[in-house]
This record gives C-alpha cells, sequence and structure tokens, in this order.
C-alpha cells in the first residue's frame, strides 16, 4: 500500500474531527480552495518538468496546512499552498527539493505578518492517543527505517523535556502533558516524517531527527519563540545535504513517481 493514501485518510479524518468537534472554521469552499489550488500547481510543474503527476503529495502537503494554519482570510492559506507546491520544484538542489513544503509554506505565511498564525494547542490533549496511534500504522507501512527521523525527534525531545523538568524541580505531569500536544504529534507524524526531505541513510536520520528535536526545544524554551518545531524543521533542512555527502544512502522514491515530484 503506498502511505500517502493512508497519510491522506488520517488527514482527512483529522481534518473532520477539527471541524464537527473542535468547531474549526473551515468551510467546505475554504478546503476545496486549497486543496484545488494545490492539484493544479502540481499538475502544472509536473507537466513543464514532465514527471508524473503525483497528486497525493501535493494533496498531503494542502491537507496538513490546512490542519495546522489558521487564518480569517482565504488568501493566505492560498498562499501558504503555493509556496509549498512550488518549491518543490524550485527550491531543489540535485533533483531534491530542500524544504519540507508544507513547513515551509506555512513559516513563510506566519512570518509576513500577523494575519495568519499556527495555535499549538487548537487540536487540545484529548486526542494524542489517537494521534499516536495513527502514527504507528504510518511506521509500520514506511517503516522504522524511513521512520527514524520521527522516532529520533520524540525521544530526544521528550528526554530533553523531562531533564529540564528534573533540572527545574518541575513534576513530571508537566512533561507529560507538554507530549500530549496534537500539534506536536502531527507535525512528527505527517510532516518531519516525510521521506523525500530527510536524509537517505538510517544514521543520517536518527542524526537530523535528533538535531530537530534539540534546536526545537532551545527555540521555545530558551527563546521563548511559538511554533518552534515548524521553525526548527526549516532552520536544519539544509543540514540534510551535508548529511547526505557524509553518510550516503538510498534516495527514497515514492511508488510510480520519479525525482523530486
Amino acid at each position: 500500500m503506498d502511505p500517502r493514501y493512508y497519510q491522506l485518510a488520517v488527514q482527512i479524518a483529522l481534518l473532520l474531527f477539527g471541524i464537527l468537534q473542535l468547531q474549526f472554521e473551515l468551510s467546505p469552499v475554504r478546503i476545496v480552495a486549497v486543496v484545488a489550488l494545490a492539484g493544479l500547481l502540481q499538475l502544472l510543474f509536473t507537466r513543464r518538468y514532465h514527471l508524473p503527476a503525483n497528486l497525493p503529495s501535493a494533496a498531503n502537503s494542502a491537507l496538513s496546512i490546512l490542519l495546522l494554519l489558521r487564518s480569517n482570510a482565504l488568501g493566505w492559506l492560498l498562499l501558504a499552498v503555493l509556496i509549498a507546491i512550488a518549491s518543490k520544484f524550485l527550491v531543489t538542489v540535485r533533483r531534491r527539493h530542500l524544504f519540507n513544503p508544507s513547513a515551509l509554506g506555512i513559516v513563510v505565511v506566519i512570518l509576513i505578518g500577523d494575519a495568519a498564525w499556527v495555535t499549538p494547542g487548537q487540536w487540545g490533549r484529548e486526542i494524542w492517543l489517537l494521534l499516536l496511534t495513527a502514527g504507528g500504522g504510518l511506521i509500520l507501512l514506511i517503516g522504522p527505517t524511513r521512520m527514524a527521523t520521527t522516532l529520533a525527534f520524540g525521544a530526544v525531545y521528550a528526554l530533553s523535556l523531562f531533564g529540564y523538568a528534573a533540572w527545574l524541580g518541575d513534576p513530571w505531569q508537566i512533561p507529560l502533558h507538554q507530549l500530549q500536544n496534537g500539534a506536536l504529534l502531527i507535525f512528527a507524524f505527517f510532516m518531519l516524517s516525510d521521506p523525500k526531505t530527510t536524509p537517505a541513510s538510517l544514521a543520517g536520520c536518527l542524526l537530523y531527527g535528533t538535531w530537530v528535536a534539540l534546536l526545537g526545544w532551545a527555540l521555545q524554551y530558551l527563546f521563548f519563540i511559538p511554533n518552534a518545531f515548524l521553525y526548527a524543521l526549516i532552520l536544519a533542512s539544509p543540514l540534510t545535504l551535508l548529511i547526505n555527502q557524509y553518510l550516503p544512502g538510498r534516495a527514497f522514491v515514492w511508488p510510480g513517481t520519479r525525482s523530486h515530484s
């Protein structure tokens, strides 16, 4: 089974839960517009570069943006999608896109101004176990080797939180509560895990996930920057090139595709 379809199923379920249970203000028109633009841009770029359409990848990026990014104006969501899809074809090194598309789109838009934002607590903490289960299914489909970035990130980030709590003398309920963050789990399992923008080797993935975790923890708890895990991913992305040079491995290719599509 192509793991992208599993990702799509989980993302759609999360979107429905957010709308029906958490009262997210996402109208059907807004959802259709965002997904349709992602698909249209994907088709235009893949035709331009003579590549397979790979529409599931575009849908994954669009849904990731819908799950995390909030704005009162549709235009900001569309801009995030435009940046995300375009970056896969225009910001590349050795025919491989450098940044996680949806993360880049979200970060650029929230840096432009206050019209769009990410609220880490928007998903609450009630669905963390369901998200953990869904993430476990993705590990089974892609394999622990390709999901090593997420596994390393989770382990190191958790150790950082518990270590910091011990240093401060805080009870362990505090880091446990911090780990039960829906937005963090969505990021770890459905954004950070993108095998097209992570190192090619197992050792490289472990190193990369460790660095994203440490950088994200530092940005959030030492510099008090909100949405630190998104910034950490973007800042760490160029490191993939260096890791692949010294810890080479077999490049990942989605079924039925080739190159950076």
